[in-house]
């Protein structure tokens, strides 16, 4: 699931300007109830470069669109069926809707999943269209995992105040060396690469060594 955390969280040339959503955070000792705070992204060069702010705060669901359609995811990275690199790996999840600060990846059991862990820190888009991740990933190997699998439980839910569709994701990995910084990773998503150029150079080429 997701925690909040008030902190920035660079990540590599993801000069999105965009905010971010921070990993949830259980409330109390007792709640573990997982939500996400947004974040301002900053550029930064490798993943142990990693640091947070908090910048934007979250909206919650309007339950007054219940009537709504449900979001659906409408492109991710990798897309379905991919082959990738091995190594750091920026999964990027679309949505045709804005999307609240509530979510989780759920494992896709017996493939491997990209993205274990609970909680984790995940990106929200200014728009809030799109979430971001980032998840190691080794040679050779299939990976999968599901989004809103379960409707009333960690579910993505949308401003409308309705849980997205369901959405498996699946992909393999190459035995291509592996990526080793953030900056690679974004940079072998299309989309992502292309929003960051809007805004500054891609120059991975640049970056310090892992």
């Amino acid at each position: 699931m997701i925690r909040t955390q008030a902190l920035t969280l660079s990540l590599a040339a993801m000069a999105l300007g965009a905010p971010a959503l921070a990993a949830p955070a259980p409330k109390s000792a007792g709640d573990q109830t997982a939500t996400v705070s947004e974040l301002i992204v900053e550029a930064s060069k490798t993943v142990s470069e990693l640091t947070v702010t908090g910048k934007v705060k979250c909206l919650a669901p309007d339950k007054a669109g219940e009537r709504a359609d449900r979001p659906k995811v409408v492109s991710s990275y990798p897309a379905k069926g991919a082959v990738v690199r091995p190594g750091l790996l920026v999964v990027r999840v679309t949505f045709n809707a804005p999307m609240a600060c509530d979510g989780a990846f759920a494992g896709d059991p017996p493939l491997k999943d990209p993205c274990p862990g609970s909680p984790r820190d995940m990106l929200l888009s200014y728009d809030r269209k799109t979430v971001r991740t980032v998840c190691l990933v080794a040679p050779s190997a299939q990976y999968g995992l599901w989004l809103s699998q379960n409707p009333t439980e960690g579910s993505f839910i949308g401003l409308s105040g309705l849980p997205s569709l369901p959405y498996r994701l699946s992909f393999t990995t190459s035995a291509e060396p592996v990526v080793t910084t953030v900056c690679e990773a974004l940079a072998a998503d299309d989309e992502t690469a292309r929003q960051i150029r809007q805004r500054r150079s891609l120059d991975c080429a640049a970056a310090p060594p892992p």
